[in-house]
């Protein structure tokens, strides 16, 4: 089934302040695992915050890993493959991605790196949405990615399936937990503010959503 909009802006509160650390690609599927922060029906903290996303019918990839900040504009652009992308994420990766969105994002940043691409593939699939990821490489560097996919899956640190809406479902506890003052063990150092601004849309609609 195609991502509903609630599901697109549901899957940017569960990826908020993700790790990212590793990424496959598979023919026209790509994998990308990520640690989350996520809480159960009872309200504790997932003791394995592994998840994968599993994005298929990909139609292509895109990578930019510059030798500089985010927003400079100046920064070469270093050729990478898909081994080369991997090995960066392993030895750097790991650091949170945050913004509140990420699937079939708007296109503001967009135009700063497309011209500057480090990987390229066409991968063969009908692509339809797109997923957006960066890791901030200790400040000496800067990696973007984009992918086009048609369906996304989600797999648990076992690698079972997870259905989508209970995955977004506990990215919101979650979220929920924090901004009512509730300690957390998998991020410690994240405070207890609301959302401001344009981020305020998606937090303001699932809290008004039973859970």
């Amino acid at each position: 089934m195609p991502l509903t909009a609630e599901q697109v802006d549901g899957l940017g509160v569960a990826l908020n302040e993700a790790s990212w650390h590793d990424l496959t690609v598979d023919g026209s599927t790509v994998a990308v695992l990520l640690t989350v922060l996520s809480r159960d029906d009872s309200g504790a903290e997932s003791p394995d915050p592994r998840r994968t996303l599993r994005l298929t019918g990909c139609s292509r990839l895109v990578a930019s890993y510059r030798a500089g900040r985010w927003d400079d504009d100046a920064a070469e652009a270093l050729p990478l493959d898909t081994a080369g992308l991997r090995e960066l994420l392993r030895r750097n990766g790991g650091t949170p991605i945050y913004g509140w969105d990420f699937v079939d994002a708007d296109e503001s940043n967009w135009p700063r790196w497309r011209e500057r691409l480090s990987l390229d593939l066409a991968l063969g699939g009908r692509g339809g949405h797109d997923l957006r990821l960066f890791q901030d490489l200790q400040g000496r560097a800067h990696l973007d990615l984009r992918v086009w996919f048609t369906d996304l899956a989600v797999l648990d640190g076992s690698g079972a399936p997870l259905a989508l809406d209970s995955f977004i479902a506990a990215g919101v506890r979650w979220w929920d937990a924090m901004y009512a003052g509730e300690r957390s063990d998998l991020a410690p150092g994240i405070t207890a503010l609301r959302p401001p601004g344009p981020e305020r849309r998606w937090w303001d609609r699932f809290r008004r959503t039973p859970r």
